[in-house]
């Protein structure tokens, strides 16, 4: 009845913010757009379909003036670029940013733009103005001369919200609502990783996980070089959800498998930090990681691009794709030998060795101006990849001798819904196969004491389908997306030495969501959802049921056109995973990381979470700031505690440790600033510290122990050349919980600093030097006691045609 009372109260506070308003949003086309020549300079117009609900949003970085209006679409043919439209301006781009925005990005030459935006009827019209701008160059196409007598674009534009920014391109984001929402109105913290951010580091990033390794907030938990788990403010492993295009990726044994995904393929991601279950159910109940890649678009033209680079520890990695409007196919492969630390030895225990395999493709079918169908398919393989972050007592020797996954999915989009409503359909199925290696050494107790050691195999089998329904209504100044998820993971797992295989078991999601983002004033906007979940675990003759109410709460409030506040309210809900309930042998028993042998317990409590962020954003010209204070309350924690076993028959001890609940609270700051000292110079940085403890006063499991973090970061991009160099700071650890349920020293603190350089040799071709670990650091990786690489050149060349 209580779960009841609380579901029933989320409720009401969404439908608060929509019910009291009857107008709803209707998404107008725009089928005519061109640049018209003035005295005063230039305008933009985009002519088409009546444009009273559309909501516009101006930002700028460095030269580059940002439009983006929401509720309208591009026709086929409407959108362009033209350079060199008139003097001062370098570039304009009119372009689809999504089903249901439309982006104008305007460069100058030297400075920043100056404009103003008029919404009519019919019309948008964005009038460009410089104090530089003359007797404009002759038209261009589409560019047309203006009537004789037209009068010069109106400056006074009460209409258009700034809202920060923190890299140029950063204005919608779409993990935080489920839906593309201007940063503006997001109340919870999403750090965004851009693709200029991507391709300026792409030597640097092994895996998807790499490439969020700097951002505040976040570290990376490493089992070995491709093999890692993200931990955001201290909560890792099954507790982060891992998306894919908005398409849920399904927990392996300890967490989402972010090796999976090929990092060349990627063109943004996005950080959902805190606890997010009201809004994707279970597998976020500490955070969401959403990669978007590379789809068709079917004003793209045919493409073919290729990554290559190589260099040190034998790493080579190489990267083909093709593109065209109704499809994105691509391959890529990557390898490295025996990785040497800092000191010049081989990295222990036995190297750092791999092979990756992937091949993915995008399909793209229009059925009308409005609806289509995406199809995805991705394969992907791993050979031989060493975990040396992974082994402890008993163990001494870990690798993954293959990874293997094959996933496919269809995707329905209906941007035109009668009564201003869009839909996403989605479904997927997903099979992971993975073989893992091991050798343990134990002591067989005696007279003569004698120490041996043991081979172990273990193959698991998991496959995953899920469905889900997504709609987004406009309404008034409010928008509401609501829908329903359902997934199911099966698995099976196998000894391959002694051809004994465990019960299968199966883990079965069902939830029914509703968000929405409600602009109060011009100046205030509320955010908020609920979410109703029905979980069930079963294998063998065991079985777990288990119901939840989540729900979530913000504001965001525009102090000056500078300053903003915010501050979000967000629950997390998670049930114990298959293996702390059941284990993967027949004892019941499982291996973790830094742990050892660990056993279940079927009567382990879900955990809860309730989270809170403030936080304060600042932008003024050239230079933005933020800052975050976070506290996450959580209980009935799933963590591991010391007992004695029962005796046991000669052979391998039975595991000393079993899963436990405790409550734990989690609080930290995070800081970020950013600042372009000169066009194309940008210095820029960040600092995370993050406590944690659980009741008793007792430090968690290393992989759960967030260190303090910081990083700087000078780049420079402008016309050919693009550099950049940076410092990752790590501080120590601390006291942690190691193996055998022990307390002691974790990680070590370390300064590492790595190098980029890029060439534009032609328009099409680019090379590119990088150091990582740019003065052979010797450290170990945080959060894990296994040394890291020292100094890795990388020579690379990209080429586009």
């Amino acid at each position: 009845m209580r779960k009841f009372w609380e579901f029933l109260g989320c409720g009401s506070a969404v439908c608060s913010l929509v019910m009291p308003l009857p107008v709803q949003a209707q998404t107008a086309q725009i089928t005519d757009s061109e640049i018209i020549q003035t005295e005063a300079g230039l305008q933009i117009l985009l002519a088409g379909e009546a444009t009273a609900q559309t909501r516009i949003f101006e930002t700028f970085f460095g030269r580059t003036r940002i439009i983006d209006i929401t509720n309208v679409k591009l026709a086929e043919g409407a959108a362009f670029q033209q350079d060199n439209p008139g003097e001062g301006i370098e570039s304009v781009t009119v372009e689809s940013l999504d089903a249901n925005s439309v982006r104008i990005r305007i460069v100058g030459e030297a400075e920043l733009p100056e404009i103003a935006v008029e919404t009519r009827a019919t019309e948008i019209v964005v009038g460009v103005t410089r104090a530089t701008m003359a007797t404009p160059p002759e038209a261009l196409p589409p560019a047309a001369a203006a009537e004789p007598g037209a009068p010069p674009p109106e400056l006074d534009v009460p209409s258009t919200e700034a809202v920060p920014l923190e890299e140029e391109g950063l204005r919608l984001v779409v993990t935080a609502a489920r839906r593309p929402t201007p940063e503006a109105e997001t109340s919870a913290t999403v750090e965004v990783v851009t693709a200029a951010d991507l391709e300026q580091q792409r030597p640097l990033t092994r895996t998807v996980a790499d490439a969020l390794q700097t951002l505040p907030g976040v570290t990376v938990n490493r089992l070995g070089l491709i093999t890692s788990a993200v931990n955001i403010r201290g909560v890792a492993g099954e507790r982060i959800g891992l998306l894919v295009d908005g398409e849920r990726r399904p927990n392996l044994e300890f967490g989402p498998d972010f090796g999976s995904i090929d990092p060349f393929r990627v063109e943004r991601i996005e950080v959902l930090q805190g606890p997010a279950s009201s809004i994707y159910g279970a597998d976020s109940f500490g955070g969401v990681v959403n990669v978007i890649t590379n789809t068709p678009d079917p004003d793209q033209p045919f493409a073919v691009t290729s990554e290559t680079y190589g260099g040190g520890f034998s790493e080579f990695n190489t990267n083909l794709e093709f593109s065209g409007p109704n499809y994105v196919v691509g391959t890529t492969y990557r390898t490295a030998g025996d990785a040497r630390d800092g000191n010049g030895d081989t990295i222990p225990l036995n190297g750092t060795e791999y092979e990756v395999f992937d091949l993915y493709g995008t399909g793209r079918y229009d059925i009308n101006d409005q609806s289509r169908l995406i199809l995805r398919l991705d394969r992907h393989r791993q050979n031989d990849a060493d975990l040396n972050g992974f082994p402890s007592p008993p163990f001494i020797e870990v690798r993954n001798d293959f990874r293997e996954t094959n996933r496919y999915s269809l995707a329905y989009i209906n941007d035109g819904v009668p009564d201003g409503t869009e839909l996403e359909l989605r479904a997927y199925y997903q099979r992971s196969r993975r073989q893992l290696d091991t050798t343990t050494a134990f002591t067989i107790p005696g007279p003569f004491p004698t120490e041996i050691t043991v081979p172990g195999s273990d193959l698991t089998d998991t496959d995953s389908y899920g469905i889900t329904g997504t709609a987004t209504t406009a309404i008034g100044d409010a928008t509401l997306t609501y829908g329903y998820d359902f997934s199911r993971d099966n698995s099976e797992f196998e000894n391959l030495i002694n051809n004994v295989t465990s019960p299968d078991a199966s883990r079965e999601f069902h939830g029914l969501f509703a968000q929405s983002v409600y602009n109060v004033t011009d100046d205030w906007t509320l955010t908020g959802g609920a979410r109703l979940d029905f979980f069930s675990a079963d294998s063998a003759d065991q079985s777990k049921d288990v119901s939840a109410v989540t729900f979530n709460l913000g504001s965001v409030y525009k102090i000056t056109d500078e300053l903003r506040a915010r501050a979000n309210f967000a629950q997390g809900f998670r049930p114990p995973s298959l293996l702390f309930l059941f284990g993967n042998s027949p004892d019941g028993s499982f291996f973790a990381p830094t742990q050892g042998v660990v056993q279940s317990d079927s009567d382990l409590s879900p955990e809860r979470a309730n989270n809170i962020d403030i936080g304060l954003d600042y932008t003024s010209g050239d230079f933005t700031a933020g800052l975050v204070y976070f506290r996450n309350d959580i209980s009935d924690f799933q963590g591991f505690e010391s007992f004695i076993p029962l005796p046991g028959p000669p052979g391998p001890p039975p595991p000393s440790i079993q899963v436990a609940n405790k409550d734990v609270l989690i609080q930290g700051l995070q800081l970020n600033a950013a600042y372009e000292v000169i066009p194309g110079l940008t210095l820029e940085g960040n600092l995370t510290f993050v406590d944690s403890e659980d009741e008793s006063g007792r430090p968690l499991n290393q992989l759960e122990v967030f260190p303090t973090t910081a990083l700087v970061r000078l780049t420079y991009a402008r016309d050919r050349v693009f550099g950049l160099i940076q410092s990752r700071i790590y501080g120590d650890q601390g006291d942690v919980v190691l193996e055998n349920n022990e307390v002691g020293p974790g990680s070590d603190g370390a300064a590492v600093f790595d190098l980029t350089l890029g060439y534009q040799v032609v328009p099409a071709v680019q090379l590119t030097f990088t150091v990582e670990n740019l003065f052979d650091t010797q450290y170990a990786y945080p959060t894990s006691n296994f040394a890291a690489p020292g100094a890795r050149v990388l020579f690379g060349v990209n080429a586009a045609f």
